[in-house]
């Protein structure tokens, strides 16, 4: 079974290791993407309707003059480009500004004047173009005229300051007489005007130029808010992506349950979870063939659901008429959570070493139509013994005929105790949520692949999150009231509870739940055949035709080695 997984899995792409492009991070966040678009374009819009109407008019300016008036000079310069430019920058001075307030009677001072003012020139004509805004559309006609007036009334002056100099320093007569000709045919240098129009519409705002710029920048958040929730380390990984990244086939998606009691933790036989379970048992029953098979149930990162995938696993395939045992792990240097109250959880070594009989750690639970074993095993920190051999030899003293074992421990990411045992499966089946990441699966792979176990499929869990802020403080509030779990490493090795409750279930006579007899088990040394409990009678795995360990209906089977 493990050549076919591997061969498998060598031939599948790691899709997690390639970075998605920009369009389908943009096509898998394409709705966010449009809703960022449209509320922006309805903020624009809406924005455009709480600003003032303002009115914008146009006076042009057509210069006549090649260069400034020089009366003296024989050859004066005629560069109209830097003329022009000259000239458009004296419109914007505060001379001229000023001169325009007082000719329009306007308040307020040159400077505000001039933030209403835009002035620009023409490249291929001697054109300036004086644009005012105002509240009003007669206000913008009468501004941008004024200007244009303004700047005409500070050039005269210039030119005719120019004149006066030239004259009151000459001796000649006919020269003062040439000089005062050319200031008159020169005047301002100006060769017409073209008064502006009163505009009929409001030049701001423009709503759909607003609304356009503001799609525009929703586009890019969203696209960028796209980018960061589809990178590797934060895009949502799907069914088909998984997939791909560990080369193994999807058993199963699970809906969403809602909220799970320890009740129907097993899902109802006819319902849709449990129909979804019992596709996914089937599965495993193709990939391990007529084999025993070993399968560690795990997950990138807690919360997963893989503890309950695990049950719901072993309990429809003991619907399906198959021998099964679940060895529910726990790792003591995770915290305690709800669900550990009030469990019987038994050292891992102890166990293996005998000194707690197999036939006493075995819960039975029931499924629809048949039974199944859960053994809740503790690897105690340190570690006393190695996990390895340990539960090699627990696998071991299970019935010859188990058909199915499914090993529940905590995320291989998140547990050392789960890295090591993951040696003793034949394969893995991870269990995945809608949370999970690329990141996620590509560490899970990492450590499958150091430990040497192909993965035989994704099951893919729908679960309903809920509040987290809340959800933790209850679960804090919880895990305080559980109290912390100690036990007794003496060469009996019997789990006790460290209160006085008596928390185990009662499987005897003592104050403890232990029973009556010299070593504590149902009245009779264990290991030389004491009484048989009579509830264990119906145990799927008991056979009355079997050669019983100690009458309790555990087959005597050689030591098999599952793997390693």
């Amino acid at each position: 079974m493990q050549d076919i997984l591997a061969a498998r899995q060598a031939d599948g792409s790691s899709a997690a290791e390639e970075a998605p492009s920009l369009v389908n991070a943009i096509v898998r966040e394409r709705w966010v993407v449009l809703a960022c678009v449209v509320v922006a374009a309805l903020l624009g819009i809406g924005l455009s309707q709480l600003q003032s109407a303002k009115y914008t008019a146009e006076t042009t300016v057509f210069i006549s003059a090649q260069g400034d008036f020089d009366p003296i000079s024989e050859n004066p310069t005629t560069d109209v480009t830097r003329y022009i430019a000259n000239q458009a920058a004296l419109i914007q001075t505060n001379q001229v500004m000023e001169q325009a307030k007082t000719d329009l009677g306007l308040k307020g001072s040159a400077t505000d004047l001039a933030k209403e003012i835009t002035v620009t020139t023409s490249e291929d004509a001697s054109v300036i173009t004086v644009s005012a805004t105002d509240a009003t559309p007669a206000g913008a006609k009468s501004v941008a005229d004024g200007v244009v007036a303004a700047y005409r009334k500070v050039r005269l002056a210039q030119v005719e300051a120019q004149r006066d100099q030239v004259t009151a320093s000459s001796k000649s007569g006919a020269t003062s007489s040439a000089v005062t000709a050319s200031a008159a045919v020169y005047g301002d240098g100006v060769g017409n005007v073209q008064e502006a129009v009163e505009p009929t519409s409001a030049s701001e705002p423009q709503p759909v130029r607003n609304a356009l710029i503001l799609a525009l920048i929703g586009l890019i958040a969203g696209t960028g808010y796209a980018l960061y929730t589809q990178s590797f380390t934060r895009r949502k990984v799907g069914p088909a992506e998984a997939s791909a990244i560990f080369g193994a086939p999807v058993l199963t998606q699970v809906p969403d349950r809602g909220r799970i009691s320890a009740d129907d933790a097993i899902a109802a036989a006819y319902s849709e979870p449990g129909d979804a379970y019992r596709m996914a048992a089937v599965g495993l029953d193709y990939i391990r063939g007529t084999a025993p098979g070993v399968f560690l149930i795990t997950a990138p990162h807690d919360g997963a659901g893989s503890s309950l995938t695990a049950l719901n696993l072993a309990a429809a395939a003991a619907d399906h008429g198959r021998r099964v045992f679940l060895l529910n792990i726990e790792d003591t240097v995770r915290p305690a959570s709800q669900a550990d109250a009030g469990m019987l959880r038994v050292p891992l070594h102890d166990l293996a070493q005998g000194r707690i009989d197999l036939g006493h750690a075995v819960e039975r639970k029931a499924a629809s139509r048949a039974q199944f074993g859960i053994i809740r095993l503790q690897v105690l920190q340190p570690v006393q013994g190695h996990p390895v051999p340990d539960v090699q030899a627990i696998l071991d003293q299970l019935p010859d005929d188990t058909d199915l074992v499914l090993i529940d421990a905590p995320p291989l990411p998140a547990s050392s105790a789960s890295f090591v045992l993951a040696g003793q499966v034949d394969a893995a089946v991870v269990v995945i949520d809608e949370v999970t990441t690329p990141a996620d699966l590509e560490e899970l792979q990492r450590r499958c692949r150091l430990a040497g176990i192909p993965v035989a499929g994704v099951l893919v869990n729908h679960i309903r999150r809920p509040n987290m802020t809340n959800s933790r403080r209850r679960q804090r509030a919880e895990m305080s009231s559980v109290p912390g779990r100690m036990y007794d490493t003496s060469p009996r090795g019997l789990p006790i509870i460290n209160d006085n409750s008596g928390g185990f279930p009662a499987l005897g006579g003592d104050d403890r739940g232990y029973g009556a007899g010299q070593n504590g088990y149902d009245g009779g040394d264990y290991n030389n055949g004491g009484q048989s409990r009579p509830e264990d009678a119906d145990l799927p795995w008991n056979n009355s035709n079997s050669n019983a360990r100690g009458n309790q209906g555990w087959e005597e089977s050689e030591s098999r080695g599952r793997r390693r």
